[in-house]
């Protein structure tokens, strides 16, 4: 009894201290390579758990090497848009001024009363009260109302143009202008309201 508490409290602080270096958020904000690390970490946890039989070293070292690879891979993603854009796609409006694009719903598989539950979850009982409705990087929902304040669309995110968004807005021309002014790779983020008010923000501006 005595040896699997001590396991439990081995495997807890690892536990602790593996989710700390990692930074994770709650379940709901993962994206899907965090998802798969942290379910890989909790299914190894659990072995030397169930059977006292099993060294600990079963699990820690597989545990460790999975905090080194998720360390290795998001150092990776903030270096190569390629691999940042593989790893976790990019946000995709399922709503847009106010009309639903059907052909996104079934592209991202996403139903009808799938997409009504996830409004009512956030107390939106109407969808012709949505603006605009966007399926995020780790698959969540967010929805942006009529009556909320005016809306920026990302055209450029560290670096990276969001193809996507700016045909969907029709910003070509002020991205081609922007980068008349600017290199592409110096731009963190740019973005247009629904007024047509630009913001460029570059990274030297914020220290990086």
């Amino acid at each position: 009894m005595v040896a699997i508490v001590i396991r439990c409290l081995i495997i807890y602080i690892l536990l602790t201290f593996s989710m700390r270096v990692m930074g994770k958020r709650q379940l709901g904000e993962l994206d899907v390579g965090d998802l798969v690390s942290t379910l890989l970490i909790s299914e190894l946890a659990a072995i030397p758990i169930d059977d006292p039989d099993i060294p600990l070293l079963n699990a820690i070292i597989p545990i460790l090497l999975i905090i080194a690879l998720e360390i290795i891979v998001s150092t990776i993603k903030t270096r190569s848009t390629l691999v940042k854009k593989a790893v976790e796609g990019h946000p995709v409006y399922i709503i847009y001024k106010g009309r639903l694009l059907k052909d996104e719903l079934i592209q991202n598989r996403i139903s009808v009363n799938e997409l009504l539950s996830e409004m009512r979850g956030q107390n939106i009982f109407d969808i012709s009260e949505i603006k605009y409705g966007i399926i995020e990087q780790n698959g969540t929902l967010s929805f942006f109302k009529n009556s909320d304040t005016e809306f920026a669309h990302s055209l450029i995110i560290d670096g990276e143009m969001m193809t996507n968004t700016i045909k969907r807005v029709g910003a070509e021309k002020e991205v081609e202008r922007a980068l008349k002014k600017n290199d592409q790779k110096s731009i963190l983020l740019m973005t247009i309201n629904d007024s047509g008010k630009i913001n460029i923000i570059k990274r030297k501006e914020n220290g990086s």
